[in-house]
């Protein structure tokens, strides 16, 4: 992401996940200095497989669309 600065990513979480939990992403990337206005967070309720929830399935796939097709603006 420093070698291309218009990348961008999106991280979606669990808010309940143990596995990998979702302030790990935002302490990692942070950490790496990595600018924050290259990454968009999104939280969703359930853990790890958070798309199992159907209304957090629905809103990561919306989501995930609104992401792609902004990036091929």
């Amino acid at each position: 992401m420093r070698l291309n600065p218009s990348m961008r990513v999106l991280v979606a979480s669990g808010f309940y996940d143990l596995v990998t939990p979702f302030f790990d992403a935002e302490y990692t990337l942070n950490r790496h200095d990595i600018k924050a206005e290259q990454i968009d967070y999104k939280y969703y309720t359930g853990g790890h497989m958070m798309y199992v929830n159907e209304p957090s399935r629905v809103q990561l796939l919306k989501d995930s669309r609104e992401f792609i097709q902004n990036q091929t603006r």
